[in-house]
């Protein structure tokens, strides 16, 4: 006879193949706990907290690696990665949170944090919008669609120019094939590019989103600016999200500007701009650097009067990352789960997609685009940035059917 690997992807799945082989459905709690096994990664320890954590994690039945110096001490830190369920690491923290010393009471409050964060992540909820629209994160990937205020965006198709009434056909468009958010661009952000003068974005973002706004009042608009002012005359025309690719490192206040009007706010990692940062592609450790960078921008966001459940993460693909790191972040789409907070990915139709592809134009990057949304949609990413409306939208539908199918 042969065996099957089973995968189960939520609670009610297991239910349904415990209740198929006559189990007590009271067991589901104790199977929910070993459903999965929880890996986190601890940067940076005391190498005596080290040689702890290891020992602590396998009485409980996980297990930790850490450094091999943890035996001698000879070297005075270590990183650590705990495996373990969440119920094992639950119990992690509560032993070593008593011991008052080398930093374990601060470690047992981290991981208790990233465990709140995960079971956060994964519940659905709902967030009001400045305009009276809601987003609902949690229950599918919703797609944002780009329109591109410009006339030197990467790709054609998405370019409106300065012609609010060309950006209006292009977001009804997008609305009619299933977006469920509209991102407006008034400033090119393509490697290499100069940007525009700020009264010239102003002036440009301003008026369509004036005129999307009053022609379609109930879809959610987005705003890819890194500037205070910009932000502010969308938001006062009705905008009810700031996308800030500089990530609070272009003008803060800008997190004060969505704060003021209960807007929500994309915080996404890059260095240097658009004209600089494809000569800034060194890291120490992609994630781990990614991770301090949100870490410290939701400080900031949060000290700037900003709600932490209004915050979104966008790791940024393509901004200061190359061909490899880019396809890295695309393996590692939970890795900041831990924050408990939505995440965003734009790769749509980008130079990562054409060379994994062997797709120079970005006229011929459809597929690897669709295949990089199915893959968001598989873990569980809550927006990705597109171009093609239609096409991705049917994308999720088909992997979210998946998700969800059951075996009867």
């Amino acid at each position: 006879m042969a065996y099957s690997l089973l995968r189960f992807l939520s609670a009610s799945e297991l239910a349904g193949a415990l209740e198929a082989i006559g189990a007590d459905p009271r067991s589901l709690p104790f199977f929910e706990n070993r459903r999965e096994t929880t890996i986190l990664f601890i940067p940076h320890l005391d190498i005596r907290a080290a040689n702890i954590v290891k020992q602590e994690m396998l009485s409980l039945g996980g297990d930790a690696a850490v450094s091999r110096h943890a035996v001698d001490c000879s070297e005075p830190f270590s990183g650590a990665i705990l495996f373990g369920t969440r119920k094992q690491l639950a119990q992690f923290t509560d032993k070593i949170s008593s011991m008052k010393w080398w930093g374990l009471p601060e470690t047992a409050e981290a991981v208790r944090s990233s465990l709140a964060n995960l079971t956060a992540k994964r519940s659905i909820r709902t967030v009001k919008l400045p305009s009276g629209n809601s987003l609902t994160f949690g229950k599918r990937t919703l797609l944002m669609g780009i329109v591109n205020l410009t006339d030197d965006s990467f790709y054609a198709a998405s370019r409106t120019s300065d012609n609010a009434e060309a950006a209006l056909e292009r977001a009804t468009l997008l609305y009619e094939e299933g977006a469920d958010i509209i991102d407006l661009g008034a400033e090119s952000t393509r490697p290499g590019s100069t940007g525009v003068e700020e009264a010239e974005e102003v002036s440009r973002m301003s008026k369509a989103v004036k005129m999307i706004r009053a022609a379609l009042p109930d879809m959610p608009l987005s705003i890819d600016t890194t500037r205070d002012s910009v932000a502010r005359a969308a938001l006062d025309e009705g905008a009810d999200i700031i996308n800030d690719i500089s990530g609070l490192t272009r003008e803060p206040n800008i997190a004060r500007a969505a704060a003021g009007f209960k807007a929500m706010y994309v915080l996404m990692h890059m260095r240097g701009t658009p004209e600089t940062m494809g000569g800034m592609c060194s890291y120490d450790d992609l994630l781990q650097d990614i991770s301090d960078f949100f870490a410290d921008g939701v400080e900031r966001a949060e000290a700037s009067g900003l709600s932490r459940a209004s915050i979104i993460l966008d790791p940024g693909i393509g901004f200061a990352k190359n061909y490899n790191q880019n396809l890295f972040i695309l393996r590692n789409l939970n890795a900041f789960d831990t924050f408990g907070l939505p995440t965003l990915i734009g790769a749509s139709r980008k130079s990562t997609v054409g060379a994994a592809t062997n797709s120079k134009s970005p006229d011929d990057r459809l597929e690897g685009t669709l295949a990089v949304t199915s893959l968001c949609a598989w873990h569980g990413v809550d927006i990705v940035r597109v171009h093609d409306a239609a096409a991705n939208k049917k994308v999720i539908m088909m992997t979210e059917a998946i998700k969800e199918a059951s075996h009867e």
